[in-house]
C-alpha cells in the first residue's frame, strides 16, 4: 500500500512546477503525463455521470462546462 505522502506526490509536483503553470487538462501519472484510459473519453458516460450527480445532491440541471473546448456546454 502507497503512503499518503507517495499517493499526493502526482498532485503535488503537478499544482508546483513552474515548468507546469500553462499546463491545463494534462493527465498525470508518477509525475509524468499519460494518455488517460478510452473511457475517460466517452461523452455519453461523462454526461449521464453528470446527471446521476446532479440527482443525488439536488442540484439544478444546469450543464457542465465543454469538456472538449467546442464551445459548446453540456456537448
Amino acid at each position: 500500500m502507497r503512503s499518503p505522502a507517495k499517493c499526493a506526490a502526482t498532485s503535488i509536483h503537478v499544482a508546483s512546477a513552474y515548468a507546469l503553470k500553462q499546463v491545463s487538462g494534462q493527465y498525470f501519472a508518477n509525475s509524468v503525463p499519460k494518455q488517460s484510459s478510452a473511457g475517460s473519453y466517452d461523452e455519453f458516460a461523462a454526461a449521464r455521470l453528470w446527471n446521476v450527480s446532479v440527482a443525488l445532491v439536488r442540484l439544478s440541471a444546469t450543464p457542465p462546462p465543454d469538456p472538449v473546448g467546442t464551445g459548446d456546454p453540456g456537448s
